[in-house]
């Protein structure tokens, strides 16, 4: 419920902890500070939402960068393994340091964090003086808005995380922006007395009713409540003012990568925008009745679902529909996919959901590439011959389960089966979702395909 502290500083001695603590407390930065020891460091637990790191050099008397490297080095790399939350994002390291030494830091943590463990590594590196700042033998202030002018001279280095964390500082003022107006839909003379709550229910009421239909205010109030001020939030963020003063130039931050993007690269990225596991912690659990859930086929009996919904064989569908061979087909998942229009699934009536039967298929290459007659048999790749026909609809690159090779999906618009709400929960099994941009083309190329128009013509010569 609450916003973890950006800053945290972690320091050995207390009088130093303290003294930039409050620093950061008159610069109105929250921040949470750890004091350091052998200890009682074993017992400390990862803090989310960290976007600045302030170390110490030295955390072990003696150990120091000019002497005991490997120590001072080891130090500093538990700390950043018992703090830092990957799944929590980017963020900066800062080392308080007289005679910094950067570069031997870096080589010491890349040789360290190395395979999944590469995702605790900051985004970039810098140091600052204490002395600068705090009085090193009493703790106090000296120059709090040095600090804060310095603090964002080295963010400015990294415009790469520069650039993360102004979209973050908008998407905060959005949020604030939002949250403004949701009150400001309470009277006034309400707010001064014990009505305020129960009026602020009352605007929920109705923004649940927006979002699901009037008589459906209570039966998933968030999801409701979401769908009203999520569209609000998103217009928030991008209407923000670049003349404002308080602007971040996003083309400092570009790096133009001068060659195509690989096959993993795109397979990224597509899945990053179009695909949700809801993996994180605290997600909602995706459903098989979910706009754009993709789930098992029942029992994994691909035969007899073909044959059972479409009265096709196995071969039939290969050879005619989906047509790739048999050893092809073995790299291959089927899946179905349930579809509609957004409204349906914000305001659900009365009726079954609409799935359509659809096919992963990894390319045979972790590069997308052709065998060159390796197996040519097996040979599923970016420029297969198998294009989509008016039947079929083909996903961008994906990667859909990690240790497969990227490929796509194809969604086979004459292979529609409806099943009830109650039948979906309890027999079908969701494996991820399609976020709305693309669940809605797919609707809509269904839609094209089920109202298509023909006539009736003599044939020309």
């Amino acid at each position: 419920m609450f916003i973890h502290s950006r800053f945290v500083i972690v320091d050995d001695k207390e009088t130093h902890l303290d003294g930039i603590k409050k620093s950061l407390d008159f610069l109105r930065l929250d921040c949470h500070s750890k004091l350091y020891s052998d200890e009682t460091v074993a017992d400390w637990q990862k803090l989310p939402g960290m976007r600045i790191l302030f170390l110490d050099q030295n955390l072990i008397t003696g150990a120091t960068f000019g002497g005991e490297t490997k120590v001072a080095f080891a130090a500093l790399a538990d700390v950043v393994f018992k703090l830092v939350c990957p799944e929590s994002g980017p963020y900066g390291l800062i080392l308080w340091a007289e005679q910094p030494d950067l570069e031997a830091l870096k080589d010491s943590f890349f040789e360290r964090f190395t395979g999944e463990d590469a995702q605790l590594l900051p985004v970039f590196f810098t140091s600052l003086r204490k002395g600068d700042y705090i009085n090193t033998n009493t703790g106090e202030i000296v120059d709090a808005q040095k600090l804060q002018v310095d603090i964002q001279d080295r963010i400015s280095q990294s415009p790469q995380l520069n650039a993360l964390l102004s979209w973050e500082a908008d998407v905060s003022a959005a949020m604030d922006a939002v949250l403004r107006s949701v009150v400001n839909l309470i009277p006034d003379d309400d707010r001064a007395s014990d009505n305020f709550g129960p009026e602020l229910g009352k605007v929920f009421y109705r923004l649940s009713q927006a979002g699901a239909g009037i008589e459906r205010a209570t039966e998933s109030p968030r999801e409701a409540i979401n769908r009203v001020l999520v569209p609000i939030l998103a217009d928030r963020i991008i209407e923000h003012d670049p003349s404002s003063g308080n602007n971040f130039d996003w083309q400092t931050a570009l790096v133009d990568p001068t060659e195509s993007p690989s096959v993993p690269a795109q397979a990224s990225v597509n899945s990053a925008i179009h695909l949700s596991f809801a993996r994180s912690e605290g997600s909602a659990p995706i459903k098989a009745t979910d706009l754009g859930a993709v789930v098992q086929i029942p029992d994994n009996d691909v035969s007899g679902f073909l044959a059972g919904q479409f009265g096709l064989t196995e071969a039939e569908f290969l050879a005619e529909i989906f047509k790739v061979n048999e050893e092809e087909w073995k790299d291959c998942r089927a899946r179905m996919v349930q579809i509609g229009a957004p409204c349906d699934f914000a305001q659900p009536k009365p009726g079954p959901l609409l799935y359509l039967f659809a096919v992963e298929w990894p390319f045979a290459n972790s590069d997308g590439c052709k065998n060159q007659g390796a197996d040519p048999k097996r040979n599923l790749s970016v420029d297969t011959k198998r294009k989509p026909k008016d039947l079929e609809w083909q996903s961008p690159i994906l990667q859909f389960e990690d240790g497969l090779n990227a490929g796509r999906i194809s969604i086979f618009k004459n292979l529609a089966i409806s099943i009830t709400r109650k039948d979906a929960e309890e027999s079908l099994t969701p494996l991820y979702r399609f976020r709305d941009e693309i669940i809605s083309q797919i609707t809509h190329s269904y839609s094209r395909h089920i109202s298509r128009t023909g006539i009736v013509t003599l044939p020309e010569r």
